[in-house]
């Protein structure tokens, strides 16, 4: 059986952060999608699955919650996991993003480490589940 690479994807306005993200994922086994654009995102996002998403809050086009909010409006992105990466660090932010199903909400800005760390834990395979024996 082929494993599927996972794929990620990452929503944030700022062409640095992107290419951290693209630089901090060479060694990883991964398909990485970056979008500066949170149209183009929600875009590319109403047609395909994906494994995980990192999403900033503070984006000039439209704000992450709202992006957030209208994922979770849709059968296909309901429960994907979505990490939060910004430059905030509020308690009404953080529990709105808890509210919404978010695995994380971290302030930037990341180390290499930390991305793929955090891409690492929450891509894992899961472990098979041994068949029970009938006695």
């Amino acid at each position: 059986m082929v494993e599927k690479v996972p794929v990620i994807v990452v929503i944030d306005d700022s062409p640095t952060s992107l290419s951290l993200y693209e630089l901090s994922t060479v060694p990883l086994d991964v398909e990485l999608r970056t979008f500066q654009s949170p149209a183009e995102a929600l875009s590319h996002l109403e047609q395909h699955p994906v494994n995980l998403i990192f999403l900033d809050l503070i984006m000039r086009e439209m704000d992450g919650l709202s992006l957030l909010r209208r994922l979770r409006d849709w059968d296909t992105h309901h429960h994907t996991p979505v990490i939060i990466v910004t430059s905030k660090d509020y308690a009404q932010d953080r529990t709105l993003t808890a509210e919404l199903g978010v695995l994380d909400y971290r302030v930037k800005p990341l180390t290499s480490q930390e991305i793929r760390s955090l891409i690492r834990t929450h891509t894992a395979p899961k472990p098979r589940r041994a068949a029970k024996l009938e006695p």
